[in-house]
């Protein structure tokens, strides 16, 4: 009886630092992520080009060393979208009215890396 209970005792012990880990790996991932996301709106706000990381070629067609495509333009407006996505999800705000303008400002920003040329 007693293996018994030192086994259960193990395994919610073993299951209690399972969770943890993933819980920990989690908040990690999602706060690497949203802190990727608005620097990256920072940048673009501030200097009104890319930021350089969404200019760089995707890592496979550096691997195997193919000359970057023509259609950086289309991932890097794929990207704003993607952007902007997020934001209007975003509960980070103080309120509606600065969730909206920030919004107006990156839209203005996508209007006029369509129109032209990509800085």
């Amino acid at each position: 009886m007693d293996l018994l209970a030192l086994f259960i005792v193990a395994s919610l012990i073993g299951g209690g630092m399972v969770a943890w880990v993933a819980i920990w790996t989690t908040n990690r991932a999602s706060n690497a992520a949203i802190t990727r996301y608005f620097k990256a709106s920072e940048y673009i706000l501030e200097t009104g080009n890319p930021p350089p990381e969404w200019l760089k070629a995707p890592a496979w067609k550096r691997l195997l060393a193919l000359p970057p495509n023509s259609a950086a333009d289309d991932r890097v407006i794929a990207r704003l979208d993607e952007l902007i996505r997020f934001f209007e999800q975003c509960s980070f705000y103080e309120d509606e009215y600065a969730r909206e303008q920030h919004l107006s400002q990156l839209e203005g920003v996508r209007r006029a890396w369509q129109s032209g040329k990509i800085p």
